[in-house]
């Protein structure tokens, strides 16, 4: 027992990046009771290890069995990826939201004027565009993907903002013949490009 809980404490210490010293002070103790501790000489008493098992974020059963670190690095792992999942629902449920109001656009000008206002579904890509901008920046929460990959996800969507932005201005305006304005899209799409490249 004092062998398990001895090397689980030295490796709950190091994962946390904590000395000895600085682990002592949060509990009230001396480095040198702590290194006890840890060389399995003495074993804490049930008040201590009920301190560090909440410290750690683990169960008291986890701290007195094998690999409790490794446990904790799985836990971990498991609430990062059901963080990325509820990332992707809640980007996918906006963007069925933003579809939804260009729907009841659609039909409430259908019923009340008759109006067949089908751009209305097509300036939902570009508003969708700017949620999904907006609610996927790193700075809205712990990064839920590889800078990297934001880096990527950012490019694509800037550049889907401007077609999807351009393609709906020329059928909203499709009687004075636009067809010009993809043309602005080219020079556009090349600063993103570019923007994509720098380190920031």
């Amino acid at each position: 027992m004092k062998a398990i809980v001895a090397k689980n404490l030295t490796e709950l210490r190091k994962s946390r990046g904590l000395t000895q010293s600085e682990l002592a002070e949060k509990l009230k103790y001396s480095d040198k009771t702590v290194s006890k501790w840890e060389t399995g000489d003495s074993l804490p008493d049930i008040s201590v290890l009920t301190e560090l098992a909440a410290l750690y974020g683990i169960t008291l059963d986890d701290l007195v069995h094998e690999n409790a670190a490794v446990k904790i690095a799985d836990k971990a792992e498991e609430a990062k990826v059901a963080e990325g999942r509820e990332r992707v629902i809640i980007l996918c449920l906006t963007v069925a939201v933003v579809f939804l109001v260009a729907s009841l656009v659609f039909v409430y000008l259908k019923l009340r004027a008759d109006i067949n206002y089908w751009q209305a579904f097509l300036w939902a890509f570009p508003a969708s565009c700017v949620v999904l901008l907006y609610l996927g920046r790193r700075s809205a929460g712990p990064p839920w993907i590889s800078d990297r990959s934001y880096k990527i996800y950012k490019t694509v969507i800037l550049s889907l903002l401007c077609w999807t932005f351009l393609l709906a201005l020329y059928f909203q305006f499709f009687g004075y013949q636009l067809w010009l304005i993809f043309i602005v899209g080219i020079p556009v799409e090349v600063i993103i490009w570019l923007g994509s490249k720098l380190n920031r």
